[in-house]
C-alpha cells in the first residue's frame, strides 16, 4: 500500500474522533465551563462502566461551548488507550431554558454493549485481563540495563513484526490496543495507542500526534529530555500488489525523527511536541529492514553488509559477524536465525558463526519464482514466494535444530 493510500484510509471510520481537533490541545481558556473537570468525570465514568455521567457542577453550556464538548469527548477516546471499549458517539441532556448540559450519555463499542443498552462489564473485564497478559508478555523483552533508545526500539519492532495493518470498518478493535495485542490487526490509531501504552509502562514520556489532513496518527517520545517522532504504522510495510502485511520486514525510517525529518518523510499538518533534535535522523538503523534482536547480551540485525552485531544500539560501532548478501532476518531461538539469500532460506548459527541452506524454492516451486518474505511465529516458519504476478503463501514446521 502506498503512503498516500494509507493517509486516505488511515482513520476514515474514526473521523468523528479526529474531526474535533484532537488531543495535544488542552486549551479551555475560551470556555466558561470547567471542561478539564468534566473530562476527568467522563473518564472516571467509563472506568466505572457507567452509561451516563452527571456534569451539572461543571457549568457547561451546550450552545456556547459545543466545540469544547466535541473536543473533550474526542480527547477522552483518543488520549486514554485503556478505554478500548469507549465508543465515538455520545448524547447530551440539557436544560432547554439555560442550555446547561445536565448529563452526557456515554457511547460504547458494539462488542461491549447489550441490545438493551446495558454495558457488558464481564466481557470488558475479561478482555482487559487478556490485554494486560499480552502486554506483559511483550514487556518481557525489555531489560533494566537497556537504554531508553533500546527500549523504544525493541518495543517498536515487536509491534511491527506482530501486527498487520487493516482499516476494515467492521472491525472496531482496529483503533484500539485490543486490535494490536490480541487480534494482531490495527490501523494507525491502534498502533499508536499500543505503542503509547508500552512507552508508559517502561517509563518513557509519550504523546499521541495526529494530522487531520492526513487522517493519520503516530507518537512522540521523550528520550534524554528531548522529543522525537515515532511512526510505527509507516514502519510496517505492506505488499504493493495485494495490500497484505509483509512477513518479517521491520522498517526504521520513521523511528526517532525530528519534526523536520518527519516533514521530509511526507508527514504534514500536525501539532505536538517540537522535536528539534536531529541526533537520530541519519542513524544506521534507518536502513535496517528487519527486526533488531537482543540475545546473549548483544544486538543482532541484518544490513546490506550481512549480519551485524553491536554492544549498544545507540553508541559505539558495529561488527560484521557474517558477510552475506541476505534479507529478512528472523529469529528461531536464542542462537539461530533464518534469513533469505540466493532464493533460499538459510539457518544462521550465532554460536558457530556459520550458515547453511535449509530450504530452496526449487524444492517446491519453479526456478522462475522469487522467495520474497519469511517470518517465524508459534513454531511455524511462514514464507511467501512471488510467481506469475502474485504471492503464494505457505508454512513449514522446523525440527528442533531449526532445519526444515
Amino acid at each position: 500500500m502506498s503512503r498516500k493510500e494509507r493517509w486516505i484510509r488511515g482513520l476514515i471510520a474514526a473521523i468523528l474522533v479526529f474531526a474535533a481537533g484532537l488531543f495535544l490541545n488542552d486549551t479551555y481558556a475560551s470556555a466558561a465551563g470547567d471542561w478539564k473537570g468534566a473530562k476527568k468525570e467522563i473518564i472516571n465514568g467509563y472506568k466505572k462502566y457507567q452509561t451516563s455521567v452527571d456534569v451539572r457542577k461543571y457549568n457547561l453550556n451546550y450552545a456556547k461551548e459545543y466545540t469544547s464538548l466535541k473536543n473533550t469527548m474526542s480527547q477522552v477516546v483518543s488520549e486514554t488507550p485503556s478505554l478500548f471499549y469507549a465508543g465515538t458517539q455520545f448524547y447530551v441532556s440539557r436544560n432547554k431554558n439555560t442550555n446547561q448540559i445536565v448529563s452526557i450519555t456515554l457511547g460504547y463499542k458494539k462488542d461491549y454493549i447489550k441490545a438493551d443498552g446495558s454495558v457488558r462489564k464481564t466481557k470488558i473485564k475479561s478482555t482487559k485481563q487478556k490485554l494486560d497478559e499480552a502486554i506483559n508478555q511483550v514487556l518481557l523483552s525489555v531489560l533494566p540495563s537497556m537504554s531508553e533508545v533500546e527500549k523504544a526500539m525493541i518495543l517498536h519492532d515487536s509491534l511491527v513484526s506482530s501486527t498487520a495493518y487493516t482499516d476494515n470498518s467492521s472491525d472496531e478493535s482496529r483503533t484500539t490496543p485490543v486490535g494490536v495485542f490480541l487480534k494482531h490487526k490495527a490501523n494507525c490509531e491502534g498502533y499508536s495507542k499500543a505503542y503509547a501504552i508500552l512507552m508508559q509502562r517502561v517509563g518513557i514520556p509519550v504523546k499521541l500526534v495526529s494530522s487531520k489532513k492526513m487522517l493519520h496518527m503516530w507518537n512522540a517520545v521523550r528520550i534524554d529530555k528531548k522529543w522525537y517522532h515515532v511512526d510505527v504504522t509507516w514502519d510496517d510495510p505492506m505488499n504493493a500488489k495485494d495490500k497484505t502485511d509483509q512477513y518479517g520486514r521491520v522498517m526504521h525510517e520513521n523511528f526517532l525523527c525530528s519534526t523536520a525529518r518527519m516533514q521530509k518523510l511526507k508527514h504534514y499538518d500536525f501539532n505536538g511536541p517540537q522535536a528539534v533534535s536531529t541526533k537520530y535522523d541519519k542513524r544506521y538503523w534507518k536502513n535496517v529492514k528487519s527486526s533488531v534482536f537482543y540475545t546473549n547480551g548483544k544486538w543482532i540485525y541484518m544490513t546490506k553488509k550481512g549480519i551485524e552485531q553491536r554492544d549498544r544500539l545507540d553508541k559505539g560501532t558495529s561488527t560484521v559477524l557474517y558477510n552475506v548478501t541476505g534479507d529478512n532476518l528472523v529469529q528461531f531461538d536464542a542462537d539461530n536465525y533464518y534469513f533469505i539469500g540466493y532464493n533460499s532460506i538459510f539457518l544462521y548459527s550465532y554460536k558457530t558463526n556459520s550458515a547453511k541452506v535449509v530450504w530452496k524454492t526449487t524444492d517446491v516451486y519453479s526456478k522462475n519464482c522469487t522467495l520474497d518474505q519469511i517470518k517465524f511465529v508459534n513454531n511455524k516458519l511462514y514464507y511467501r514466494v512471488y510467481e506469475k504476478g502474485k504471492h503464494i503463501s505457505n508454512k513449514m514446521t522446523p525440527k528442533e535444530d531449526g532445519t526444515l
